[in-house]
């Protein structure tokens, strides 16, 4: 595959949006836009383009975080959990939903932000739990809280899957 520099420049908008869209969670605690953000990137590009922006995107909010940045371990699971996650987006690539609108579209992203929602918490919560010799009542705990990442992302994501149909529509379209 020739490198004309498509993957460099979709990889950089992308983890730049989602920095933009992770910047919500500092008014509204666990709700982020970023998850939609990296899940669409790797619906629209691919495995490859998802993990990249994935991996850049949140490496980039958890480090330059205005809140601060996350422990070094923390930030190694983050990456990691939003690097699946952009990957697994193409699981939505290319479904009959994924060229126009319908009933079955919005309950699929309902359940992806379901799912990326508890990637990203279970692996988190997870590492955190081994790492800091929390007990597994910690784990729970943790996720409980979480519910918060879970329940946004599976009313966020349907809200925006009108978008990434139009999305698609027009990277269908490019040369």
């Amino acid at each position: 595959m020739k490198d004309d520099g498509k993957f460099a420049a979709r990889v950089a908008l992308f983890s730049a949006l989602a920095y933009v869209a992770a910047l919500v969670s500092v008014y509204i605690p666990n709700v982020s836009l970023s998850f939609v953000v990296i899940f669409t990137a790797g619906t629209l590009f691919g495995f490859k383009t998802g993990l990249a922006v994935g991996g850049l995107g949140e490496f980039l909010w958890t480090v330059f975080n205005p809140l601060g940045m996350a422990p070094v371990p923390t930030t190694c699971a983050q990456v990691a959990a939003m690097m699946l996650i952009g990957g697994s987006g193409v699981l939505a690539a290319g479904r009959s939903y994924s060229i126009r609108t319908s009933p079955l579209g919005f309950a699929a992203y309902a359940l992806f932000g379901l799912m990326t929602g508890l990637i990203f918490q279970i692996i988190v919560n997870g590492v955190d739990t081994l790492l800091y010799g929390r007990s597994w009542k910690y784990f729970a705990a943790g996720l409980v809280f979480s519910l918060a990442t879970i329940i946004s992302n599976a009313v966020l994501f349907p809200l925006f899957y009108p978008v990434v149909v139009r999305l698609t529509a027009r990277v269908r379209r490019l040369p």
